[in-house]
């Protein structure tokens, strides 16, 4: 019927999604290799990221979004390091006073984002 048409659509469409990737397992050896590159360098791109990939039989992508990954890691345990108590502070304030900047009318007074006019 219609309903098997609907389907196919759904996965074969200009909007299929693409299956969920299965989660990489690194060894032992390629994280040691991972992590001492980080050590060097937190950014790992063009020709670097590609004999970096090859050597470790891991495709560039799998590199690209390991290195993605390990900074966000890197920038969670930096905040940590410097206690709950500036954690607190900082934690979101980058977003809302880029939202302060970016909802700022020409006269420079806010917008009133609880009035229902």
């Amino acid at each position: 019927g219609s309903e098997v048409a609907q389907e196919s659509l759904l996965l074969h469409g200009p909007f299929a999604r693409k299956p969920k990737r299965i989660r990489t397992a690194f060894s032992p050896s390629q994280l040691l290799r991972l992590e001492r590159a980080f050590e060097k360098n937190h950014y790992v791109v063009g020709a670097e990221r590609k004999q970096l990939a090859s050597s470790l039989s891991l495709s560039e992508t799998q590199v690209k979004v390991w290195f993605q990954n390990r900074r966000t890691k890197y920038k969670r345990q930096k905040l940590e390091e410097e206690g709950p108590e500036a954690d607190q502070k900082k934690k979101g304030s980058h977003h809302i006073n880029r939202w302060r900047l970016a909802t700022k009318q020409a006269g420079g007074e806010d917008i009133d984002v609880t009035s229902n006019d």
